[in-house]
């Protein structure tokens, strides 16, 4: 439903979370943060609302609103939503991007919320690599909007170095930048190889192999070999085992896939809306059902 559609309905009669993009139809975020909101007895519904750039001008209304309990964001208005909040934590600000939206009690009156920015997805990146060591150097397929988040995790973790793997460098030369304090060597993939061979793990944050698209591999075959040891990380969900994954395990590496980040940054979410812990069992299980099912949108 558009933004504008959806402040014109009933859907606003009742508290409400939503999630804002274009397009969102594609979305799992409703089902799996309704069926934690009924989990808690929650009397609150979240909604995929489409935010078409010409409708962007109706993006603080919907904010404001009175029954406006939280919000997620996603493409393309992680960075576009900054314009609209009162303050950002510390970790969306090195990010650079807010996929989490927070309703705060403002002013001395409380009588106006603030509007505070989060990302999640840092988190959610995150916890699959809870407990593993030594990761040292990392190559990173694609410079999109979730590199800054997956840079962010890598510098807080200690890895030494990022081997950013791009189709075409800008200006013709980007090697040996620095961001958050950890060296990034920007590459293109005619020097892929050397990325992957000197690497620890490889994560994968470009769309390539996403579903409905679900044959494509961003890593090209002459490097397949050189995959065993190592651990290879795609934030792609659906499907839950990519085709990169599936190289990677039949080459020898370790691999993990995009569902825990996707569950985990959900989880997060919810919990600064409403001070809950997700039920991250069921969700994950219904996460997995609806992609096993066939039934998720395209």
């Amino acid at each position: 439903m558009r933004i504008t559609e959806f402040l014109k309905s009933f859907q606003t009669h009742r508290p409400f979370v939503v999630v804002l993009g274009h397009p969102v139809g594609h979305s799992l975020s409703p089902q799996i943060h309704n069926l934690a909101a009924r989990h808690h007895n929650l009397n609150v519904i979240y909604h995929a609302v489409d935010c078409h750039p010409d409708d962007w001008g109706y993006i603080p209304d919907l904010l404001a609103h009175s029954h406006f309990r939280g919000g997620n964001v996603t493409i393309p208005l992680k960075k576009k939503i900054i314009d609209n909040l009162d303050a950002i934590d510390e970790s969306a600000l090195e990010i650079g991007a807010v996929n989490t939206i927070v309703p705060e009690p403002g002013g001395s009156s409380g009588t106006r919320r603030l509007l505070k920015g989060y990302n999640t997805d840092a988190f959610g990146f995150m916890k699959p690599l809870e407990g593993i060591s030594d990761i040292k150097n990392v190559t990173v397929l694609g410079s999109g909007g979730a590199f800054n988040a997956v840079r962010y995790v890598l510098n807080r973790i200690g890895a030494e170095k990022i081997f950013l793997i791009r189709r075409t460098l800008r200006n013709g030369k980007e090697s040996g930048k620095r961001d958050y304090g950890i060296p990034v060597e920007t590459l293109t993939y005619a020097d892929i190889e050397k990325a992957v061979t000197a690497s620890d793990l490889i994560v994968n944050t470009t769309p390539v192999g996403m579903y409905p698209d679900t044959d494509g591999n961003p890593l090209p075959e002459a490097v397949h070999e050189h995959l065993k040891g190592k651990i290879c990380y795609d934030i792609i969900y659906n499907p839950l085992v990519t085709n990169f994954l599936k190289v990677a395990k039949e080459n020898g590496a370790k691999t993990i896939g995009g569902l825990d980040m996707f569950v985990h940054q959900a989880a997060r979410a919810f919990e600064l809306w409403f001070s809950l812990p997700m039920p991250v069992d069921k969700v994950r299980k219904l996460v997995v059902d609806t992609i096993h099912s066939g039934k998720q949108s395209e």
